[in-house]
């Protein structure tokens, strides 16, 4: 198994615990990044530690400033209440049992934009400001924000993996894990791709024309603030 220097050390941060604070603004920020826009509603459901802790280790903050758009780092974290009433972002906080196999540090959102696209999100902060996105509107996956990736919401229709793996052959990019999940055969599905390297815009365009694509999120790596 192979360790970063971010393993090791954990991540530049603002706040007391790089699972309940820099994990917490990663995942604010994933919330933000697969939304595409700016959230101004967000329902946020603490399940484990995260509820028992999430004010006196600044989760709430912390989640806060990731749907701003702010990093882990940022200085502004510690105020990032007060920064989302300038920018209007309304917010509730609520406890939630996810059930007994879920992971301690697990949140669940419910994040809306201004022209009332939505997202549902759970994820889990596992450890050195590193996080796990578990489900995205309803469909199972497993997203680490690792490597580049691309979230692709979908129709399940035969032959949609290999048009869309045709494009990161013709930009010379290697796969590293495709994942889909799907509600039925024949129905709504979520893929992800995790990928050496970002597709460029021509690629992603002719992707959004597939007629089985619905929607696609091209994330960078590492959650980075916007």
């Amino acid at each position: 198994m192979q360790f970063s220097a971010f393993d090791v050390i954990g991540p530049a941060m603002i706040g007391p615990s790089s699972s309940h604070t820099a994990g917490a603004v990663c995942i604010g920020l994933a919330a933000r990044h697969l939304l595409g826009q700016a959230v101004v509603e967000a329902q946020i459901n603490l399940h484990g530690s995260f509820a028992a802790t999430g004010k006196g280790h600044a989760t709430d903050r912390a989640l806060i400033a990731g749907l701003l758009g702010m990093g882990a780092a940022d200085s502004r974290l510690k105020d990032s209440m007060e920064w989302a009433k300038q920018a209007r972002l309304s917010y509730r906080f609520a406890e939630v049992d996810l059930g007994e196999d879920a992971h301690p540090n697990s949140v669940a959102l419910h994040v809306t934009a201004a022209d009332g696209a939505s997202l549902k999100l759970v994820a889990q902060s596992i450890g050195g400001g590193m996080i796990r996105v578990s489900e995205i509107d309803g469909f199972d996956t497993s997203v680490r924000g690792e490597l580049d990736t691309l979230v692709l919401w979908n129709h399940d229709a035969p032959g949609y993996l290999a048009k869309v793996t045709t494009l990161y052959e013709c930009a010379n990019l290697n796969i590293a894990t495709i994942r889909l999940s799907r509600t039925s055969r024949g129905d709504a599905a979520l893929t992800t791709i995790e990928s050496d390297g970002a597709l460029p815009s021509e690629a992603l365009s002719m992707m959004s024309r597939i007629p089985a694509t619905k929607r696609l999120r091209s994330l960078p790596p590492h959650w980075p603030a916007i």
